[in-house]
Parts: C-alpha cells; structure tokens; sequence
C-alpha cells in the first residue's frame, strides 16, 4: 500500500509516517495541504490519503479538493471534532473513514487504512453519526467513490447470485464477499438489497429483464 500524508503538523505527520512505515506501508509524500498532495498525486499516484484535520471543516475543504483529482481515491480523516453533524460533512464530502485523534492506536489507524482501502466506511468507536436518507446528488458521488470490486459484486447482487454463488464467480471467500456486501450498503446508504438493484438499474451494471 503507498499512502500520502497531509496535515499542518509536520511532528504529527512524522509520527503517522513511523506508525505505517512500521507496518510495512508505503509512505510515498508527507506534504502540508490537499494543493501539495494533488501534485504528488499527479506524478506518483497513490492507494489512499491520509488527513489529518484540526477541524472538520478542514477535512471537508481538504477532502474535496482531493476528490478533484480523484473521487475514487480513499481519503480518512484523523481530527479532533467530535460533533456528529460535522463528521456527517465530512463523510458526505466523500471521505471514507473518520478518527478521533485523541482515542486512536497506532493499530487503530492501521486497521482504519485498510479498511478504508478496501471499500469499507470506518469511524472511531462510539461515534455514531446521523443517516439521513440520500439525496440522488449524494447517491451520484456515493456511487462514484465505489471500487472496481465493489461494481462486480454490486452487479452480481442485483443480478439475483447469492453469497456463494459471488464467491465462485469472483473467486472470493464467502465471507470476503459478506463484507464487501454489507460496505455496499454503507457507502451507498441503504439498508435494503432492493436500494441496490436500484443503484445497479440505475448505472446500467444490470437490466431490467
């Protein structure tokens, strides 16, 4: 995995570096703002972003001017707000991923960036954050921030194909399959598997025959 920093402190972002480089990821930039980061992420790309934000605002600001560039690429937010509202924002902006600074471990973050990698919405414990049903534009950037994998099992689904049936088609584990089912729900923000064929109709992935 090669993951770019960004954040104001450049000792916390020294201390980010450490913990992943620790774990054997890849840290190919640590820069200052999102305008640094496009610039690396121009010329040596990247699998995630990580941000670390004083505030929320700076982590919707940031995440947006990323997703210029790339909707696609995962970005998690490490910030010190706590208020459900303001991480809702920064979730909507199309970050994947949102910790509290003063609750995390270096495993946490971790754990956090792989998650987030894998298609998967990762918040700190015991931060519970509004779902207020989507709009269609919220759906549209949702939809854009699914991964290659994530389209093929979404389209599986909507075609009627159990777990298993995914699993032997995608030559995945079940449970692989499970979860990324279950991180289709989340990102997009349904609850049903009927929201899904919607979802897959809707971008041509199946048809209605």
């Amino acid at each position: 995995m090669r993951v770019t920093l960004v954040g104001d402190w450049p000792l916390v972002r020294s201390g980010f570096r450490q913990v992943l480089q620790s774990a054997g990821i890849g840290v190919i930039a640590s820069v200052a703002d999102a305008a640094e980061a496009s610039t690396v992420l121009r010329r040596v790309g990247a699998d995630a972003v990580v941000v670390s934000a004083l505030t929320c605002q700076a982590g919707v600001s940031n995440r947006r001017k990323i997703a210029a560039l790339d909707p696609q690429l995962p970005v998690l937010v490490l910030g010190r707000c706590a208020d459900p509202h303001s991480v809702q924002r920064v979730i909507d902006a199309g970050a994947r991923g949102y910790l509290l600074l003063e609750q995390i471990l270096d495993t946490d973050l971790i754990h956090a960036l792989r998650r987030v990698v894998a298609g998967e919405l990762c918040l700190s414990p015991g931060l519970r954050i509004p779902q207020p049903s989507p709009s269609p534009a919220m759906m549209e950037t949702a939809y854009e921030r699914l991964t290659r994998r994530q389209r093929q099992v979404l389209a599986l689904v909507a075609s009627g194909r159990s777990n298993r049936e995914i699993a032997v088609a995608l030559q995945l584990s079940v449970n692989t399959v499970a979860v990324h089912r279950a991180s289709l729900k989340r990102t997009l923000a349904v609850r049903q598997t009927a929201a899904l064929v919607l979802v897959a109709l809707r971008h041509g992935l199946v048809t209605a025959d």
